[in-house]
């Protein structure tokens, strides 16, 4: 199973047997997973996950172009 965790040009992907998505808040989502976990991340590489429970959030950071908060894609 896969979960896209950021829809970017750098796509996050997440790969499990089961992915299950317990909340949703703003850019964070609480995840559970169950058998051996992949995280890719494009040219980044992969980091493997041993643990059934996984937070993703979205790094937020000042742009001084619009001058506002916003989320840093890659």
């Amino acid at each position: 199973m896969k979960h896209f965790l950021e829809e970017t040009t750098n796509t996050h992907v997440l790969e499990a047997s089961k992915i299950r998505v317990l909340k949703t808040i703003d850019s964070t989502q609480v995840l559970k997973i169950e058998g051996e976990a992949v995280l890719s991340h494009g040219e980044h590489g992969c980091i493997k996950i041993e643990g059934e429970n996984v937070i993703k959030y979205v790094q937020q950071e000042f742009n001084p172009i619009t001058r506002a908060v916003e989320n840093a894609y890659d």
